[in-house]
């Protein structure tokens, strides 16, 4: 190996730290900025932990972690590993920490990672087998090291996968003033931990929303002109750019490795980290398909790594809280040793149903339910505008109900920076209803369950709509609202009319002109919604100062300004002709 005056390789032994924690019988040998070497001749750096009493004579298997992050947070997982005789290896992405190179998100990560996984099939304490495992951007540079299949790459661990261009740095492709702050994040060398704070970023993002200024000029009001922030909004489309990120029907055919796929409900990357699994399981062959399993429990992207029993005021059981470095130790134990496969993998799909609060099992996606409800919007009555007058989901459309519902929206006013849901308290958020205060929504709700209802999968919205604007964004959710009138959030879905046939290509709106949109659902979930309680749906346009915000014209949203905005009337029909309606998926 090449060495350096600057990279000068040490080797440390810890024994017997921490005395009185989980990691007081160390004895491990870290070598840490090892540089592995690419084909282009960057050199990226690596820690590597050797096994607890390391014996040069034998061969181990190896976990390996590639992270934008910084290979210092995976300090723990190293000891941890490192205890239970394998070595882990944490290397930094090109162009991050350590590494040499240019850090340009997801670009170089698969290429780069299959290099490295060959490098460490060559090193001497290697026994050819390598896992990987790590969550968000961790989990998708697996499945894009995957696609180059590295003979020594054993098994993958994907957990709460970016999906780019599908979830991050937009979803249904619209922005999210978040993706600048993430570039920053990862800027440099450094973690920037502390430039990552909320209020520097709530203020930023809040006078771009305040000035009109089009989505574009983003970075400049930050202070830092970022050229990927550029690129990435320049493909507002679905198109070659983003598609090249995920795998083809041959590039899945030939995955040949067990696959441990893990997201949550509310987790913001489960469209990438569904696209995935769902690929595979579509157009993967039979005997790597049945060593494809997938865990969906109750929690946040984060909570993927680190379950709680409470997310933003929802309560679950105690049974939510997974061990998860012993299921990963276990799943690597039966991939790459010869270990038992992990008992709480009863069967190839692990889904947590809150509200009963149970882990249920099945085989696959389509079995999770095998019914559907129906409930279909009217205003017969009112005007559906106010929480106390609301529309009605009733079990079948009314013919007489012509009058459509309608909502006004005008970017000048600037309403969303006073909105309730806006400002709501984020540790409220699931089950705060101050979202009923917002000006311009729709509300509608069924009658009380007569009994309980489980729901697992997407609830899809079909909904007849016509517009006086060629593009605008809209918004709807969904809650359960309890007996004690406490709402629990179910499932909130986006659209950009411009893409509301398809994400790879804009079609503008015919002007007043009935269509119908179908929102999918963002994320899938599992929930027994409880008898008495009713479903609540809320819809709306979408301006916030936490979402790029479309004036309602011809052109792309992020070059669009206030000046050229554009008061949009919205129109949303429902009667026997005009069928709006949403289709729950429920267990019978």
């Amino acid at each position: 190996m090449k060495r350096s005056f600057l990279a000068v390789l040490f080797v440390i032994s810890i024994q017997n730290i921490f005395a009185k924690s989980t990691l007081d019988t160390l004895n491990v040998s870290i070598k840490f900025y090892q540089k592995i070497e690419l084909s282009d001749g960057i050199k990226l750096s690596s820690n590597i932990y050797f096994p607890e009493n390391y014996d040069k004579r034998k061969k181990y298997p190896t976990v390996l972690v590639i992270t934008p992050y910084v290979s210092d947070e995976n300090h723990e997982r190293g000891l941890f590993f490192s205890r239970n005789d394998y070595v882990f290896i944490t290397v930094d992405c090109r162009g991050r920490g350590n590494s040499e190179g240019e850090f340009i998100p997801f670009e170089s990560d698969g290429k780069d990672g299959a290099e490295v996984i060959n490098w460490i099939g060559k090193q001497s304490w290697s026994n050819g087998k390598v896992g990987m495992f790590g969550g968000s951007y961790r989990g998708m540079n697996q499945w894009l090291i995957l696609k180059e299949f590295p003979k020594n790459l054993k098994t993958i661990i994907p957990i709460a996968s970016v999906g780019p261009g599908l979830d991050f740095p937009k979803y249904n492709n619209i922005f999210y003033p978040y993706v600048m702050r993430w570039l920053m994040l990862t800027s440099g060398k450094t973690i920037n931990q502390k430039l990552f704070g909320e209020d520097f970023w709530k203020q930023k993002r809040e006078q771009l929303y305040l000035e009109g200024k089009p989505f574009n000029s983003y970075d400049e009001i930050v202070g830092f002109p970022k050229k990927v922030f550029q690129k990435w909004i320049s493909h507002p489309s679905h198109d070659e750019f983003w598609q090249q990120f995920y795998f083809t029907k041959e590039q899945s055919k030939k995955v040949n490795i067990p696959i441990l796929s893990i997201t949550g409900h509310f987790d913001s990357d489960q469209p990438g980290a569904m696209k995935y699994y769902s690929d595979h399981m579509n157009n993967g062959n039979e005997e790597a398909k049945s060593n494809h399993y997938l865990i969906v429990g109750p929690w946040s992207h984060g909570g993927t790594r680190r379950p709680k029993k409470e997310f933003w005021g929802l309560k679950f059981g105690e049974n939510a809280v997974i061990d998860m470095n012993d299921l990963y130790l276990k799943w690597f134990n039966w991939t790459l040793k010869e270990g038992k496969k992990p008992t709480i993998l009863k069967d190839k799909i692990m889904l947590y149903t809150m509200g009963e609060n149970t882990w249920n099992y099945t085989t696959k996606l389509d079995e999770l339910s095998n019914g559907e409800k129906e409930l279909f919007l009217s205003s017969f009555n009112s005007e559906a505008n106010d929480v106390f007058s609301s529309g009605d989901l009733l079990d079948a459309p009314l013919s007489n109900d012509l009058n459509p519902d309608i909502i006004v929206y005008d970017p000048s006013k600037k309403k969303g920076i006073n909105s309730a849901s806006y400002n709501s308290k984020i540790s409220e958020v699931f089950t705060d209803q101050s979202y009923v205060n917002d000006e311009d929504i729709l509300i509608y709700h069924s009658k009380p369950l007569e009994e309980d209802m489980e729901v697992n999968g997407k609830i899809r919205f079909e909904a007849y709509i016509s517009m006086d604007v060629e593009d605008t964004d809209l918004e709807v959710t969904m809650y359960e609202i309890s007996k004690d009138n406490s709402s629990k959030f179910l499932q909130k879905d986006q659209i950009r009319a411009r893409y509301r046939k398809g994400l790879e290509k804009p079609v503008l709106v015919r002007k007043n002109v009935i269509e119908k949109y179908v929102f999918e659902g963002e994320n899938l979930f599992s929930r027994v919604i409880k008898k008495g309680s009713r479903i609540r749906l809320v819809f709306s346009s979408i301006d916030k100062p936490n979402v790029q915000r479309n004036f309602n014209s011809k052109e792309d949203p992020s070059i669009q300004k206030m000046e050229n905005a554009k008061i949009a009337t919205i129109k949303l029909f429902h009667n026997k002709k005009y069928p709006s309606r949403i289709v729950l998926p429920i267990k019978r």
